[in-house]
């Protein structure tokens, strides 16, 4: 992240150095460029339209401490900058907009006056769709932005066209790659491995082995206890893995998870699918420990610091498992409550 501000940094200062002799920037707002006065979480609805346009097209910069006209710097306050809430704008984007979109924010010194910034990237999931009403008419559910030279605005047909035949063609290039590793490998050693639920699928066809990673072997020996065949464990007490057969080490593809389709849900989703108030999310999510496993969890890094919680279907299904078997569920809730707050005392 300290190399990609370096890159922003320098790259910015090239901008902001480009000035007429009134002092006025020569460069215009642009296909990559937004210029915005002060930043206020008021206008996220706006922010997050242009933010969208700049993921669909090839990313950019929204610039705030600049007048647009003219185009004159007058710089930002760099401590409330600093300081504002990165998790209320990724929560805002995460909830508005779909799949989610890579983002950077800082700031950058010129001419002894801060200009602070957000980065958008371009996305590899285009296109970015708006899922949620929000602002005055600012972005609507089920519109496609665009940014085009100077304005984020709807789609025009030749953008999305594009967008969606780069897709077809990612697609087709993603699906020939597995076919010819399948056709060299054979068919019949091949597994598919589920990262969600932990199955691991192979043809069960003449002498099959097990074949793990070696940093994945790595890992777990801290966390089971291998035994093998015929043996047990002396203590009883130790998670085990029993091993029968070969274990070799080699290189696993492992495929890459999508926060958005494995894990759609935010703290605030699952106590309306399950009725509850957010609170009673976060202490049942400490009671039974749901972000130490990934079958349940992830968390996201949306930019130098704000971080996002998103959990899957299966920490739903086990949350209302839970909630399922207790006869009371209030003063099940009230009790884990009190170990909850007992808990945080004691930190």
């Amino acid at each position: 992240m300290y190399v990609m501000s370096i890159k922003h940094n320098e790259a910015l200062r090239k901008i902001l150095q480009q000035k007429d002799k009134r002092g006025y920037l020569n460069r215009r707002e642009s296909s990559t460029i937004e210029f915005k006065e002060k930043f206020s979480q008021a206008n996220m609805p706006k922010y997050a339209k242009i933010m969208a346009s700049f993921a669909n097209n090839i990313g950019g910069y929204i610039l705030f401490g600049i007048k647009d006209s003219p185009r004159q710097i007058i710089g930002i306050n760099k401590y409330k900058f600093d300081n504002i809430s990165t998790d209320k704008i990724s929560e805002f984007l995460i909830e508005h907009l779909n799949p989610e979109i890579k983002w950077d924010i800082d700031t950058v010194l010129s001419d002894g006056k801060y200009i602070g910034y957000m980065y958008v990237y371009q996305s590899t999931n285009k296109p970015i769709i708006c899922s949620v009403n929000a602002g005055k008419n600012e972005i609507k559910s089920g519109e496609i932005y665009f940014r085009y030279r100077g304005q984020s605005r709807k789609i025009y047909y030749a953008e999305l066209k594009k967008i969606f035949d780069e897709f077809r063609e990612k697609e087709r290039q993603i699906w020939m790659s597995h076919i010819e590793k399948i056709a060299k490998i054979g068919p019949s050693n091949i597994a598919l491995i589920d990262l969600l639920n932990g199955d691991i699928h192979f043809n069960k066809m003449g002498e099959t082995k097990l074949i793990m990673d070696k940093a994945l072997i790595n890992d777990l020996k801290d966390k089971v206890k291998f035994i093998e065949e015929g043996k047990f464990s002396e203590t009883g007490k130790e998670p085990t893995l029993k091993i029968i057969g070969e274990i070799q080490t080699a290189n696993v593809v492992i495929p890459r998870l999508d926060p958005d389709k494995d894990y759609p849900y935010l703290q605030k989703h699952l106590a309306e699918k399950l009725q509850l108030r957010p609170y009673d999310i976060q202490i049942l999510i400490w009671r039974y420990k749901i972000k130490n496993e990934k079958k349940y969890h992830i968390e996201i890094k949306t930019s130098n610091t704000g971080k996002v919680h998103k959990y899957s279907k299966y920490a739903l299904i086990k949350l209302r498992e839970i909630l399922s078997n207790k006869k009371n569920q209030k003063n099940f809730l009230v009790k884990i409550s009190k170990e909850f707050q007992s808990s945080r005392k004691k930190k």
